[in-house]
């Protein structure tokens, strides 16, 4: 009876454990040093550095935001992985000057991906995730 009692009210102990609005903008803040450095830095590479921070506030993401990080990380996501399967460096790529050896399949590849990084609707979700966390969290995401 006691197990019982006690599997019964774990649900109630979890719910209480901490609010999901509270982690999130916790986790705003603690990776507000790496989004810092990264938006601060000149290399246009750098944008995946700041990948795994993105994932894991998008991971953590209130529901009114949920579908603004998608639209942050998946393109980001798309973008390193075509240039993955191309065995491109993205510190180096130039659109104009390709590596070479790249075939034009592989070049539209990225280019295309590129381009919906840069996409109207990946750079406001950006904005949209960027004032949610200053709004709610009152942290930005960079300094």
């Amino acid at each position: 009876m006691r197990l019982l009692a006690a599997l019964l009210l774990l649900p109630l102990a979890a719910g209480c454990s901490g609010d999901p609005q509270e982690d999130y903008c916790e986790r705003v803040e603690g990776h507000q040093a790496a989004l810092t450095a990264v938006a601060a830095s000149e290399d246009m590479a750098a944008i995946f550095d700041a990948l795994d921070a993105y994932d894991d506030l998008s991971e953590h993401a209130p529901r009114d935001v949920v579908d603004d990080w998608d639209a942050v990380v998946d393109p980001l996501h798309a973008l390193e992985d075509v240039l993955d399967a191309h065995d491109v460096d993205a510190t180096t790529y130039s659109a104009k000057e390709p590596p070479a050896g790249l075939d034009a399949g592989a070049r539209r590849e990225i280019e295309a991906a590129a381009r919906a990084v840069g996409s109207e609707r990946t750079v406001t979700a950006m904005a949209a995730v960027e004032q949610h966390a200053l709004d709610v969290c009152g942290t930005p995401l960079s300094r």
